[in-house]
């Protein structure tokens, strides 16, 4: 695989660049158009992503000869995340000549939403679906079963499809999320001694990303009976934050309110476990050991805590958006003619740790960078190759 991954912007170089690429989405979000946009010369101040080899100087492995209109498509797409994600698809598909044109949709966690939007990217054309389905309750199943028969090629990612792969959907690539659940409980645990209370905090009610951690969170509770939980889950039901940092730190600080003892906590978005970790500090309690996704305001947070002398254990596994790459190559693969990337145990990637700072892995933070920058984004070519291909 010959990807220059190096070649994209960083930090605030990111924004700058990539700013006329949002602008559709971030129109979207704000309610001032529609929630599909179709990127072309005109639309985008004179950039084309009629694409032209890229970075990457010509064609590669996975980029074929036949046209490719590619859809892009995230349940939520509203936070930096979402945002991110994006990015790593468009920078992949830059590279691939037979990429003619993207049309990208936020579903903004909005079922119908989802399904109109996989909808009308079939009618126009695309012929090549990356989605990201986590708007709630297996919407897309249906729509994205109607994309496979008409011959588009339809790829999700970063959240459990549901459905039948080669029936509803040609390939699901994603992070293990049964086994972070169970990384993340297993590190909490042992730095709350194997006895205490644990919180665990997810996302949107019914997200396939939490129903499916909260498993594995729940798996190594079951084997720690000095271990229970402060509030029930279940994979139908989690204190929800939707992913949102000025909710998580509402609901957490009512929580601790409620439950003057917790001793460990899970968050499944390290924005909002950020947040969380600031309403046990606005209510004077220590911040107990946390396990969530990476991000850099997280690591400035856990690094200033350290510097006052009130230092927290913090576990993080990467935030994974570069898992979109070989989503979007896998699609573009197989709409084009090329050769699909081979991932590892099926495209389920088990990601590991990316930092543990009880584990001499401190958190790595860059105050010239935005406040949702995840550094694990880049990492070397050869790095993400050998966690996520076989």
């Amino acid at each position: 695989m010959s990807v220059n991954r190096r070649a994209r912007a960083k930090g605030p170089a990111l924004l700058v660049a990539l700013g006329v690429l949002f602008a559709a989405l971030a129109l979207s979000a704000c309610g001032g158009g529609d929630d599909s946009s179709s990127s072309t010369a005109s639309d985008t101040g004179g950039e084309s992503t009629t694409a032209s080899g890229g970075s990457g100087g010509g064609a590669t492995a996975w980029c074929g000869e036949d046209g490719v209109v590619l859809g892009i498509q995230d349940g939520g797409g509203l936070n930096a995340w979402s945002k991110e994600s994006l990015a790593q698809v468009q920078a992949v598909a830059k590279e691939c000549p037979a990429v003619e044109q993207e049309i990208i949709v936020n579903a903004g966690f909005e079922p119908q939403k989802a399904v109109s939007g996989l909808q009308s990217m079939v009618a126009q054309g695309a012929n090549a679906i990356v989605i990201i389905p986590d708007s709630g309750v297996c919407a897309e199943v249906p729509a994205m079963r109607q994309a496979m028969q008409r011959d588009a090629v339809v790829v999700p990612w970063a959240a459990d499809p549901c459905g039948t792969e080669g029936t509803d959907y040609t390939k699901y690539i994603d992070w293990d999320t049964v086994a972070a659940g169970r990384a993340w409980a297993e590190w909490t645990i042992e730095q709350m001694g194997g006895k205490g209370k644990l919180l665990y905090e997810g996302g949107p009610a019914g997200n396939t990303v939490s129903a499916n951690t909260a498993k594995g969170v729940l798996e190594v509770v079951e084997e720690n009976p000095g271990v229970e939980l402060v509030e029930p889950i279940s994979e139908e039901e989690w204190p929800v934050t939707n992913w949102d940092p000025a909710e998580s730190r509402k609901i957490t600080a009512s929580l601790i309110a409620k439950h003057p003892q917790i001793d460990g906590l899970i968050n499944d978005y390290g924005a909002t476990a950020q947040t969380a970790i600031q309403a046990f500090q606005a209510a004077g309690k220590p911040v107990p050991p946390t396990a969530t996704t990476e991000a850099n305001a997280l690591a400035c947070t856990w690094e200033e805590a350290k510097k006052d002398g009130d230092e927290f254990q913090l576990y993080t596994t990467s935030s994974r958006n570069w898992l979109g790459r070989y989503a979007a190559q896998t699609a573009i693969a197989d709409a084009s003619g090329g050769e699909a990337p081979t991932l590892k145990n099926g495209g389920i990637v088990d990601l590991g740790e990316y930092e543990n700072s009880a584990g001499g892995k401190e958190p790595k933070c860059d105050e010239s960078f935005g406040p949702e920058t995840y550094f694990s984004n880049e990492m070397s070519e050869a790095e993400m190759d050998a966690i996520a291909l076989e």
